[in-house]
């Protein structure tokens, strides 16, 4: 696969063996791997450079506030992130998707799969299309709180 330049992709999962099998594809797609297995090794990496892609097992302790505070950051709120969760938690994906995350890998993992998710995650109108997500989601918002506004004239 040619690319223009390599890819930093940052992998947040308490489970070794995951790790291992994200690194070894990222590696064979000519990028690189960047691995965490706590929110504070993600932050560590965070402090050195800007992913271009990052994929967050929601399993992992304190990873919510994290994420919530990933896509608040102004230098990290536009990156672009997977989230992994159970594979019959629609609760973890809905959160997941509501927070900001562009998409979805459902554990367990197969690894067939993860090159395929990995290459989706990194097209660039990934950005486009969150930037719009928000603003709909502003709009929709908005929308209410005038349709509340107008009940309570009535």
């Amino acid at each position: 696969m040619h690319q223009d330049r390599t890819k930093n992709i940052l992998i947040v999962d308490d489970i070794v063996d995951d790790l291992l099998m994200f690194e070894d594809c990222i590696e064979e797609m000519g990028n690189l791997p960047l691995l965490a297995l706590t929110p504070q090794d993600a932050r560590d990496h965070l402090k050195k450079t800007t992913p271009d892609l990052v994929v967050w097992n929601t399993d992992v302790p304190k990873s919510w506030d994290e994420l919530k505070n990933f896509f608040k950051n102004r230098q990290t709120k536009e990156v672009p992130v997977i989230a992994i969760v159970g594979a019959n938690n629609e609760r973890a994906a809905e959160q997941a998707l509501k927070l900001g995350c562009i998409g979805l890998m459902r554990k367990p993992i197969a690894e067939g799969d993860v090159a395929e998710v990995l290459t989706q995650g990194l097209k660039p109108l990934r950005s486009v299309t969150r930037k719009l997500a928000r603003r709909a989601e502003k709009l929709e918002k908005s929308e209410k709180a005038a349709k509340a506004a107008r009940a309570a004239r009535k």
